[in-house]
């Protein structure tokens, strides 16, 4: 039975580098670790970083634009800055982008987080959010480190 990710006990965290980030997912991944939802933790790992990819390269998918206005507004609002609040349902077309398969090696997730990290620290940010548009590359920073809170 699915876990509901509300109700879940989550850890406390708090990133303000994408290094940070990356510190984080290694230091858990390192030795025995469980997750609090119902994704794996090459799943989630795979998904901060598949974010980042995003950031770096482009590619996103194309979400409807109700949804991007609403994005808009919560950019303006500055939700970049709070923490993220656990159990937002992706549509199935994001999912499929972002959300890495059950059996994914973690090896591979971490991988590609290093890489999306050294690719982001050594150049800006240049795409846009598919749901906020365009940031400056220190308010991705932000938007990668809520994101990786939350998960």
């Amino acid at each position: 039975m699915p876990i509901n990710p509300r109700n879940a006990t989550r850890r406390t965290l708090r990133f303000t580098t994408l290094d940070d980030v990356l510190v984080d997912a290694e230091t858990v991944t390192a030795g025995p670790h469980h997750t609090t939802g119902n994704w794996t933790a090459a799943q989630i790992v795979h998904h901060v970083a598949t974010l980042m990819r995003v950031a770096n390269h482009g590619g996103g998918p194309r979400l409807p634009r109700p949804v991007r206005l609403v994005g808009r507004v919560l950019k303006l609002a500055g939700v970049h800055r709070r923490p993220l609040k656990p159990g937002i349902k992706m549509p199935g077309s994001v999912k499929k982008h972002f959300l890495g398969p059950p059996d994914l090696p973690l090896a591979d997730a971490l991988a590609l987080l290093r890489e999306q990290v050294a690719t982001a620290n050594a150049t800006p940010m240049p795409h846009p959010s598919p749901l906020f548009g365009r940031l400056e590359p220190d308010v991705w920073v932000e938007v990668h480190c809520r994101h990786a809170e939350l998960h």
